[in-house]
């Protein structure tokens, strides 16, 4: 999916799921033992297309890297955590604003890829609903442009930069409308080509206008970026169009398919809201009670969470989610869902070691020393991450299954305890308290999705994903209490736990 309307983190969003049209399945039972004949899901073949669905997103994180080094030397801890803020109310805006048209739209584009008809449908309701949402939502906003800057940084010096963010958001929806057209069509070359593109081009434009016009600069910088990624998906949905002998003047209205896109939108819009309202409420509050350098120290917790996560939510989203939700057989759903455990501990969970071992070098590279106060509270929000990839491995099901009332629950738990927990802690914890309350809320995710996920699928963790979750655990203490080298070894804890406990049948 493209980057939403932002610069220092490219990809800033909760996973986007939709559940199908399908009935729930009811397992009221264990399932039984998980088949080694099953190998639509080994690990090699999960690392191959990780490696390809993750082009997008690794451009995306090199993006926000360079770009974090820029805003971090340009503007200085106070500036680059004013301009957080206003990225994330516009991220805000961002969830809003779509109507919930993300995933659906892929969804029914998926279910009859062929059908011109449908397909054209599709396109020209949902990109229709997108713009005239988006517009309607800049114009009715842009008037209290100084108002937002007040309540956002304590200062209405920000007018200028918040009215070029909201005029970007218009394009910024159209784009994302059009990369979930390509998920359905399956046309993930066009969806990395066009997610590369735009993440080359909006660094030529970042650049040197943020050296030349600071904040201003960058912010402007944003507008230009929506025009150039609308562009980019634009002309690959043509060619993907083109490529099946048909055309874009086949685009059409269609009040029933505008209902269905409306109704599947409404608990992503719901997640949406209360992920990043929680955010912004969060760190509206902590720039008050802690001030704004101290806001600028969390957008490094915040921000390098982020881009590691948005890799993690493409793959579990391209990858792992279309499987769910064809899999009706509650055996095979096992198998896959603790595939998916297995592949994610290895992959994040050892990314993650690596990072708490070497947390000050990646401060220092991606930010600079006046940064580094924010080091020690990397581990913390590591340890929540960590919480988040063990719950949704398996909550994925619920959402693939129509089980949309318990995922939001799930969703919105965490969003109130981090509300809850983080201003309570802040007098006494300061900034990291922020990422305490992030870490001990996202708890809620596999305490409440496992449970629910096991009594309506009948599906079990098995012992190696089990083993893992523990080895991981342990490893990022061993990496939290010996950085550097002994902690760069502990981070190849979850491979070789991976290698002992191989099935016998693995080549």
């Amino acid at each position: 999916m493209p980057a939403g309307p932002g610069v220092t983190s490219a990809v800033d969003e909760e996973p986007e799921l939709q559940p199908p049209v399908s009935e729930p399945i009811e397992v009221t039972g264990p399932t039984m033992a998980e088949p080694s004949s099953i190998s639509h899901f080994g690990l090699r073949t999960f690392a191959a297309s990780v490696g390809i669905l993750s082009l997008s997103s690794i451009s995306n994180l090199v993006r926000a890297v360079i770009t974090a080094k820029l805003l971090a030397v340009a503007l200085g801890p106070t500036l680059t955590g004013d301009l957080a803020q206003i990225l994330n109310f516009s991220t805000f805006l961002f969830q809003l604003i779509p109507l919930g048209l993300t995933t659906g739209v892929a969804k029914l584009v998926a279910e009859s890829p062929a059908d011109r008809a449908r397909v054209g449908s599709v396109v020209g309701t949902s990109t229709a609903l997108a713009l005239a949402s988006a517009m309607a939502c800049a114009i009715l906003l842009a008037p209290f442009s100084s108002q937002f800057s007040q309540v956002l940084t304590g200062s209405t010096a920000y007018t200028v930069p918040v009215m070029l963010v909201l005029l970007s958001l218009p394009l910024y929806n159209v784009a994302g409308v059009l990369s979930y057209v390509l998920q359905g069509l399956a046309d993930i070359r066009g969806l990395t080509a066009a997610n590369l593109a735009t993440a080359v081009t909006s660094l030529m434009v970042l650049v040197p206008a943020t050296i030349a016009f600071k904040l201003v600069g960058a912010t402007a910088a944003v507008a230009a970026t929506s025009v150039l990624q609308f562009a980019f998906f634009a002309f690959m949905v043509w060619r993907a169009f083109k490529a099946r002998g048909w055309s874009l003047r086949e685009t059409h209205l269609s009040r029933p398919t505008a209902g269905s896109l409306l109704q599947y939108g409404g608990v992503l819009l719901i997640v949406g809201i209360g992920s990043w309202g929680s955010l912004l409420l969060v760190r509206t509050i902590g720039i008050h009670a802690l001030g704004e350098l101290q806001n600028g120290i969390y957008q490094v917790v915040n921000g390098v969470s982020a881009q590691y996560m948005a890799v993690f939510i493409v793959w579990m989203a391209a990858y792992v989610f279309p499987r769910v939700v064809a899999e009706k057989n509650p055996v095979h759903m096992q198998t896959i869902l603790n595939a998916t455990l297995r592949a994610n501990l290895l992959i994040m969970g050892t990314g993650m070691v690596a990072l708490i071992a070497i947390r000050d070098l990646v401060v220092r590279l991606l930010y600079t020393p006046a940064f580094l106060a924010a080091a020690p509270m990397l581990p913390i929000q590591v340890l929540g991450d960590y919480a988040r990839v063990i719950g949704w491995s398996f909550g994925i099901a619920l959402f693939a299954h129509g089980r949309t009332r318990a995922y939001l629950l799930a969703m919105l738990v965490q969003d109130a305890l981090w509300i809850l927990i983080a201003p309570l802690a802040m007098p006494h914890f300061g900034t990291a308290a922020i990422a305490m309350g992030y870490s001990l809320s996202s708890l809620a995710w596999p305490v409440l999705m496992y449970p629910m996920v096991r009594k309506w699928f009948g599906v079990r963790i098995n012992g190696e994903g089990a083993v893992l979750a523990v080895v991981g655990v342990v490893a990022m203490v061993v990496a939290l209490v010996f950085p550097a080298a002994v902690g760069l070894v502990a981070a190849a804890a979850l491979p070789l736990t991976v290698y002992v406990l191989r099935p016998k049948h693995a080549h």
